[in-house]
């Protein structure tokens, strides 16, 4: 069965949405590069807890992993490895059909704007490979 996307009623005079996991079902991708990153550091970063920090600053997670599990690891270098290897994994990103329908249906009728929490450089690399 399709999902449709539910929209507000009303007027709307441009959109913003979100690129990791609106636009982008990048999460997952988000999750395998911080798993990866994180084992070279032997620190473990399960599932649950990786979806319920979901939108906390790259710095912040890696200080409270680092608290969490007495670590020492370098945030710098830690979300460099992290989005590294989430740009090697790009080619598998896909978008999120029912946002997409919405873009298409929408487009050149309002201004569209993509907003996010994460890199210029994430969000750039996810939009040009959907």
């Amino acid at each position: 069965m399709k999902m449709k996307l539910k929209i507000p009623a009303g007027a709307f005079h441009a959109c913003l949405f979100d690129c990791d996991g609106t636009i982008a079902d990048s999460m997952p991708l988000h999750y395998v590069g911080w798993k990866s990153a994180l084992a070279e550091w032997n620190c473990d970063f399960p599932e649950e807890l990786f979806y319920a920090w979901g939108g906390f600053p790259v710095a912040e997670i890696i200080s409270r992993l680092n608290e969490k599990q007495d670590l020492q690891m370098p945030a710098a270098e830690v979300a460099r490895r992290k989005e590294e290897l989430y740009f090697d994994a790009l080619p598998q990103l896909k978008a999120v059909p029912e946002v997409l329908e919405h873009i298409d249906a929408q487009h050149g009728r309002i201004p569209f704007a993509v907003v996010s929490g994460n890199t210029r450089d994430s969000v750039t690399a996810s939009l040009r490979t959907l």
